[in-house]
């Protein structure tokens, strides 16, 4: 039975049949931050390498695929919950704990000890709102600290503006309500992007300090 390659070299003998070489399209290629080349490991995945620089590859969390060291969890961080560490105290846990969770912590029998909720006064705990700031945290590895050092020392604010359509809507807002910011949270003819009371208070006071530049302050009466 004749070869695939002498069945070719019968079809062209002018064909020279040699060793494949290695496609370059299909090599490897070092996409990642120009930062991070020196501590990128190419025979690792890339959700291995991010885990190592201290990074996350998906914002959203992984729904699966992942291994789990079981033996590597003491009994003590088993109980803890996401963002939450053995030994903190109770005024860590109200921070780190969402508006509208809580926290059960119970004894070796499982049953109930202690059950901590946030504070219903403070509003950065939403994490609904897009004014929720998490608290800067010094990065643990040295991957994330050249990231933020470099996106300190390049940082470019990008300047803010106002278009015309939601300048409309705003006025709209301001004759209608005044500064009564709750009552534009439910105005469900104008609050049509479902903005919260404090998202549209913000775009409200911008959109003053914009026309006050633009026209100069208002009369008084």
């Amino acid at each position: 039975m004749v070869r695939p390659t002498a069945r070719k070299k019968l079809r062209n003998p002018k064909l020279k049949v040699t060793r494949r070489r290695a496609n370059k399209a299909r090599t490897k290629k070092y996409a990642a931050h120009p930062l991070l080349r020196e501590l990128w490991d190419s025979k690792l995945t890339v959700s291995e390498n991010y885990r190592n620089l201290g990074l996350v590859s998906r914002l959203n969390g992984v729904s699966g695929g992942t291994a789990v060291d079981i033996t590597a969890t003491s009994a003590a961080d088993a109980s803890a919950g996401p963002g939450i560490e053995a030994g903190m105290s109770e005024e860590e846990i109200k921070k780190a704990i969402p508006q509208g969770y809580g926290y059960i912590e119970r004894d070796a029998e499982g049953n109930v000890v202690k059950v901590i909720v946030p504070d219903e006064d403070d509003a950065n705990q939403d994490p609904l709102d897009s004014d929720y700031e998490v608290e800067p945290e010094a990065p643990k590895k040295e991957g994330a600290r050249l990231l933020e050092q470099f996106a300190l020392e390049y940082e470019t604010r990008r300047e803010k503006w106002i278009s015309t359509g939601e300048r409309r809507i705003l006025q709209d807002f301001i004759d209608k309500h005044s500064d009564n910011y709750e009552a534009m949270f439910w105005d469900k003819t104008l609050n049509r992007q479902q903005l919260t009371a404090r998202q549209i208070q913000k775009r409200v006071e911008a959109y003053l300090v914009e026309k006050d530049k633009a026209l100069g302050p208002a009369p008084t009466a």
